[in-house]
C-alpha cells in the first residue's frame, strides 16, 4: 500500500518540519513532565493526598482517552497543520488556566483542557512529519516522532525544581502557556507550505465511516493495544519516583528531579535506537517483546524493599532505556497497516487514545494498590500489564509473517 510520503517522488526530505513536528510533540510532553516533580509542592499546597495527586497525574488523558481515534479522522480531513497549530493554542490555554487556578477543581478541569489540545498535536503531528518526509526516512522520522515523550518529559522534569523555587506551582504552569504559544506562532510560520493536502475532505465519507475503515483491519487494532499497555506501565514507574526517592531515600527535590528527568530521557535514545534498529531491518515485533519482558522486571524491581536509591535508579534507567525501542517500532509500524496514505493521522489517532486510556487509569490504580498494601505491591499492576502486551506484540507478528 502507498505510504505518505513527500508529495514529489524526487523531492528531498523537509526535515524542519520534520523537527517541528517533533518538537509540537515535545511541547506537549513539557505538560506531563512539569508534573512529577511538582507533586509534593501541590500536595503541600493543595492539601492532596496520594490518590488525588494520582488524578492530577492522570486526568490530562481524561478527554485525549475518549476522542483520540476521532480526533485523528478528522485531522485527515480539515488539514493536519492546521490542527496541529489549534492544538497548541489550546494547550497553552489549559497550561494558562491552571496556572490561574486556586483549587483541586479548577487544576483538574485545567489539565483536561491541556489534554484536548495535546491529542490534536499528538495524532497530526506525526502524519506531517511523514508527509514531509521521502519514503526512505519515515521510519528514522517516526523513530525521531517516538523519542518526543521522554525527551519533553525529562527537559521539564529537570526543570521543574528550579521554576517552583523561582514562581511557585503557579508559576510553572504560567511559563508553560507562554512557551506553547510562542512554538505556536513558530510552528505556523515556518511551516507555510509544508505538504498538507486535506486528503478525506469534500464530499468524502463522514468520520465515523472513515473510521470503520481503519477499525476493519487488525494491524491497527494490535497497535493500539500494545501502545496503550506500555504507556500503562510508563507513567507510574517513572511519575511516582521523585516522591518515593524523597521520603525513602533522602533525596532532595532538585536531585530527584534530576535524576528522574535523566531516565526519561534514556526512553528518548531508546527511541532512537528502535527506530535506527527497525530501519536496518530488525523485526520491530521482537523489539517490542525485549521492550516489554525488560519493563516487567525492572518496574517491578523499582519498588520492592532492599535495594538502595541508586539500585532503583539503575532499574528505572534500564526500565525506561530499553523500554524505549518500543514506541518508535509502533510508530514505525503503522505506514505497514494503513489502509492508504490518507489515513495515517486516523491510526494515530487510535495510537494515542489508547495511550491515554493506560495514563489515564493507572497512576490511580498505581496510588491506590500502594496506599492499600504498601509500595512493593503497587509494580505488581505493571508486570501484569507487561504480560499483556507481549500478547499482543506475539499476535502483531503472527500477522505479519502472513503477510
Amino acid at each position: 500500500m502507498p505510504a505518505p510520503q513527500a508529495e514529489s517522488a524526487g523531492m528531498r526530505t523537509r526535515w524542519t518540519i520534520v523537527l517541528l513536528g517533533m518538537f509540537a510533540g515535545i511541547m506537549v510532553a513539557f505538560q506531563i513532565g512539569k508534573l512529577p516533580a511538582a507533586i509534593p509542592t501541590l500536595q503541600r499546597e493543595l492539601g492532596l493526598d496520594l490518590v488525588e495527586a494520582g488524578w492530577v497525574l492522570a486526568v490530562f488523558h481524561a478527554l485525549a482517552a475518549a476522542i483520540g481515534a476521532i480526533a485523528g479522522v478528522h485531522a485527515d480531513r480539515w488539514g493536519i497543520r492546521r490542527v496541529a497549530f489549534v492544538g497548541l493554542l489550546a494547550t497553552g490555554l489549559g497550561a494558562a488556566a491552571g496556572g490561574l487556578s486556586d483549587g483541586l477543581t479548577l487544576l483538574l478541569l485545567s489539565r483536561m483542557v491541556e489534554g484536548v489540545g495535546s491529542i490534536t498535536v499528538l495524532v497530526s503531528a506525526p502524519a506531517l512529519m511523514l508527509r514531509a518526509s521521502r519514503p526512505g526516512d519515515q521510519g528514522l522520522a517516526m523513530g525521531m516522532w517516538g523519542s518526543f515523550m521522554p525527551t519533553g518529559m525529562a527537559v521539564m522534569t529537570l526543570l521543574t525544581p528550579l521554576l517552583l523555587a523561582l514562581a511557585g506551582w503557579r508559576g510553572l504552569w504560567l511559563v508553560n502557556a507562554g512557551l506553547v504559544w510562542l512554538f505556536a506562532g513558530l510552528f505556523w510560520a515556518a511551516t507555510r507550505g509544508a505538504p498538507d493536502p486535506a486528503g478525506l475532505g469534500g464530499a468524502a465519507p463522514g468520520p465515523w465511516r472513515e473510521l470503520a475503515v481503519v477499525l476493519r483491519r487488525t494491524g491497527p487494532w494490535l497497535l493500539t493495544l500494545v501502545m496503550g499497555l506500555y504507556a500503562a506501565t510508563y507513567l507510574p514507574i517513572l511519575g511516582f519516583l521523585p516522591k518515593y526517592l524523597i521520603e525513602h531515600h533522602g533525596y532532595s527535590q532538585s536531585a530527584a528531579a534530576a535524576w528522574v528527568a535523566l531516565a526519561i530521557w534514556a526512553n528518548a535514545a531508546g527511541n532512537l535506537t528502535g527506530g535506527w534498529l527497525g530501519h536496518r531491518g530488525a523485526p520491530r515485533w521482537l523489539l517490542m517483546i525485549v521492550a516489554l519482558t525488560t519493563m516487567g522486571v525492572t518496574g517491578w524491581l523499582t519498588y520492592q524493599p532492599g535495594f538502595s536509591g541508586e539500585a532503583r535508579l539503575v532499574f528505572a534507567f534500564v526500565f525506561s532505556g530499553v523500554g524505549g525501542l518500543l514506541p518508535s517500532s509502533i510508530f514505525g509500524s503503522v505506514t505497514r497497516h494503513a489502509p492508504d496514505r490518507n489515513r495515517v493521522a486516523g491510526i494515530n489517532g487510535l495510537i494515542q487514545q489508547s495511550t491515554n486510556v493506560g495514563q489515564l487509569a493507572t497512576p490511580p490504580l498505581f496510588a491506590m494498590l500502594v496506599a492499600a498494601g504498601g509500595w512493593p505491591q503497587g509494580p505488581w499492576l505493571i508486570v501484569g500489564l507487561a504480560a499483556a502486551a507481549i500478547v499482543f506484540a506475539l499476535l502483531l507478528r503472527r500477522l505479519e509473517r502472513r503477510g
